[in-house]
């Protein structure tokens, strides 16, 4: 059972929590902590449900559209949250020519949500939505034939919605442009998914799970789900927010897995912030009674 929980680990440069919740407390002491090696939540559900790289082929890409504002050296993509119907039917027919261009299709998967299908060769290493949108993001260098087609193709797009009517419409409007695509695979599914289902995540999750032939729930709370995302710590405006989320954290979701576990219905149970720490917990491990519990703060990798 594994709980992708993207912000649970507070940055050195925020203020602590005020507490941790007793259970989530004891549950730091008596599991073992380490740094995570993921980008994003994105890329570690995709590795629980069987995507694996691939560097060849008809590939897809998840692509989110996005408002971008440039800096001295770096850029910060936005994605775009309240695209209409009519918007993306207008914006989708403007880039006709560049995706045939590009021999690729686009297609919108969930209300302002596509997916870009492509052949092309080669990797493609930019991170996921959630490591990479609302930060500083540096351009790198794109080698190789897949990354290079993307960027041209997305230098494209840019320039065909830069101007675009729909964008002037919605900034008189005061709405955020539409100036661009962000690209993300997460390979394909070739193996075995490890769980029978993912819960939460919303219309990402949703695609991941559809494209792995397993189950998706949109309630995060789900109890029985093997695997859960909880991405709400991301978007928590305050430290009364954060409060409320892990004390749901620590009552909905942690609670009656650590009963599964302590029944014998799992083998292990994960407390997953992804590229920043991850919590493993056996079975074996909440008998250690006389390990004291700990907060978050101090088992911060690097702590």
């Amino acid at each position: 059972m594994e709980i992708l929980v993207p912000g649970l680990w507070l940055r050195p440069d925020e203020p602590p929590d005020a507490g941790t919740p007793a259970l989530l407390a004891k549950m730091l002491g008596r599991g073992e902590v380490a740094p995570s090696p993921a980008i994003g939540w994105e890329d570690a559900a995709a590795a629980r449900l069987g995507f694996r790289p691939s560097a060849s082929g008809r590939r897809r890409w998840l692509a989110v559209p996005v408002s971008l504002t440039a800096g001295m050296t770096d850029a910060v993509a936005q994605g775009i949250e309240d695209l209409g119907p009519e918007e993306t039917a207008a914006l989708l027919q403007s880039i006709r020519p560049e995706l045939e261009a590009a021999s690729a299709a686009l297609s919108e998967t969930s209300p302002g949500l596509f997916e870009l299908e492509l052949d092309a060769e080669g990797d493609w290493g930019m991170p996921p939505p959630s490591a990479a949108l609302g930060r500083p993001i540096r351009t790198p260098r794109l080698e190789g034939p897949a990354a290079q087609r993307l960027q041209v193709l997305g230098n494209a797009v840019q320039m065909a919605w830069f101007s675009h009517p729909v964008n002037e419409e919605r900034a008189s409007r005061g709405r955020a442009p539409v100036q661009g695509l962000w690209f993300w695979s997460p390979g394909i599914p070739d193996a075995t998914p490890a769980v029978r289902g993912i819960a939460g995540g919303g219309a990402i999750a949703a695609w991941l799970a559809a494209a792995a032939g397993v189950a998706w729930s949109a309630d995060p709370l789900d109890r029985d789900a093997e695997l859960a995302v909880l991405d709400a710590f991301l978007r928590a405006e305050d430290t009364g927010r954060r409060d409320q989320l892990l004390a749901s954290l620590s009552g909905d979701l942690l609670d009656p897995r650590l009963a599964r576990l302590r029944a014998g219905g799992a083998e292990e149970l994960r407390v997953h912030d992804p590229g920043t720490a991850l919590l493993r917990l056996r079975r074996s491990d909440w008998r250690r009674f006389w390990r004291r519990p700990k907060n978050l703060a101090s088992t911060a990798p690097g702590v």
